[in-house]
C-alpha cells in the first residue's frame, strides 16, 4: 500500500506527525458517491467526512506555508492508504514509523490523527481528543472430519454445537475481563460480526471447518495481554484455533505533552474558547504513536461510510487558521526537549 511522507525542506526529524488516510470503504449505493457535490454548507461524497477534507486541508496548509518562506516549523505529514483495513500491512503508519526510528529518526513528540471530531456536523471547532480507543480483531476456527451425514453416527455434527459453546465462553470471558459499560458511552466495545460454517445448499457432508470473528474497541485502562492470555489458554484446552489480525491499545496523550499544550494555546488564540477535550471512539492511527503521544482532532462532518456522508465546510478555515497559529507556538519549545514523553497507554 503506498503511503506518503511530507517535509519542509531541511526539516530532519519532525516532532510533530500530522497524519491522514487517503483511502475510502466502498460507496454507497454506487459508484456515484465518487461524484461529488455541493449542497449548502456540505460537500457530499465518499470520503468528505472521513477524512479527505482534512487531509486536502494539510496539503494546502503546507503548499502555502512553503512558499511564505518563515521558518518551517518542525512538523511532517503522514498520508497512508491502508487505514480501513487496519494498517496491518507495509506501508501503514506502524511501519512508517518502525522504517523511520531503524533509519534513526526520533520518534515523533506529537501526532495529530486528523480524523473528524466535529461528530454532529455543524460545529466550527472539532474537539481535540486526548484518549483515543484501540482495537483487537481475532477468529476462533474449529475443525473437523468431513462426514457424509448419511452415515455419521449420532452427534457427527457437533461442530456446530462446539463452535456455539466456544463463542458463548470466549464472549463471557470478555464480559468478565473488559470494562463494558462506563459514562457517556466511554467503554470498551466488544462485537461478533461474523460467523461462518457450512455451505449453504449442501446437506449431506457435515462441516469440516466453522470460524467466528471478534472485534474489540479497547479504551485505554485495558489490560491487553492479560485478556489475550486468557483467550489463548481457553483455545489451547479446547483445540480451536485462535487467529490475532490486530492488537492495539487504546491510547492517552500525557497532560504534560508540551505540544498538546501548544495545540490547546493555538485554538484558544484563534477560537476565542477553551478546546473541548473529548474522546475518540473509533480507532484511529493515532494508536500507533509512541508512549500514547497522540491526539485526534479535526474538521466537522456527518455519515462517515454511509450514503449521507457530507462535511461541514464552514470547519475548514478555522482549522487551518489554528494550524497556522500552532505552528508559530511551536517555536516557543526550541529544538530540546522530551515531548512529555511517557507510556500513555
Amino acid at each position: 500500500y503506498p503511503a506518503l511522507l511530507i517535509g519542509f525542506p531541511g526539516n530532519n526529524g519532525a516532532r510533530v506527525l500530522l497524519s491522514g488516510h487517503f483511502d475510502v470503504v466502498p460507496p454507497d449505493p454506487d459508484d456515484s458517491q465518487f461524484e461529488p457535490h455541493l449542497e449548502g454548507d456540505y460537500l457530499w461524497g465518499r470520503g468528505a467526512a472521513d477524512m479527505k477534507t482534512v487531509v486536502a486541508t494539510y496539503l494546502v496548509w503546507m503548499k502555502d506555508r512553503l512558499r511564505s518562506k518563515m521558518p518551517y516549523p518542525p512538523l511532517a505529514l503522514l498520508l497512508v492508504g491502508n487505514e480501513e483495513n487496519g494498517e496491518v500491512e507495509a506501508f501503514g503508519t506502524p511501519h512508517v514509523l518502525a522504517q523511520l526510528a531503524e533509519e534513526g529518526a526520533p520518534s515523533p513528540d506529537l501526532l495529530i490523527a486528523g480524523e473528524r471530531t466535529g461528530e454532529k456536523g455543524t460545529e466550527l471547532w472539532g474537539e481535540i481528543c486526548i484518549e483515543n480507543r484501540g482495537v483487537m480483531r481475532f477468529t476462533v476456527t474449529a475443525r473437523a472430519e468431513k462426514i457424509h451425514t448419511g452415515v455419521a453416527q449420532p452427534g457427527g455434527g457437533a461442530l456446530v454445537e462446539r463452535l456455539l459453546v466456544a463463542r458463548a465462553e470466549i464472549m463471557a470471558i470478555l464480559q468478565n475481563n473488559l470494562r463494558l459499560t462506563g459514562q457517556d458511552g466511554w467503554h470498551t466495545q466488544v462485537q461478533n460480526p461474523f460467523v461462518q460454517v457450512g455451505e449453504p445448499g449442501v446437506y449431506n457432508i457435515s462441516p469440516g471447518e466453522a470460524t467466528f470473528g471478534v472485534e474489540v474497541r479497547p479504551i485505554p485502562e485495558e489490560d491487553l495481554a492479560h485478556v489475550h492470555k486468557l483467550l489463548t489458554d481457553y483455545c489451547s484446552s479446547h483445540s480451536l484455533e485462535m487467529n490475532i489480525k490486530v492488537m492495539q491499545a487504546g491510547v492517552r496523550c500525557p497532560a504534560n505533552n508540551p505540544f498538546l499544550q501548544c495545540l490547546q494555546t493555538a485554538y484558544v488564540s484563534i477560537a476565542g474558547q477553551e478546546p473541548q477535550l473529548g474522546r475518540k471512539l473509533p480507532a484511529t492511527s493515532a494508536r500507533f504513536a509512541p508512549g500514547g503521544r497522540a491526539v485526534v482532532w479535526g474538521q466537522s462532518g456527518i455519515g462517515p461510510h454511509a450514503r449521507d456522508e457530507r462535511h461541514y465546510i464552514p470547519s475548514i478555515l478555522p482549522y487551518y487558521r489554528t494550524l497556522n497559529e500552532f505552528s508559530q507556538q511551536m517555536a516557543s519549545i526550541g529544538a530540546g526537549g522530551d515531548g512529555g514523553a511517557g507510556d500513555g497507554r
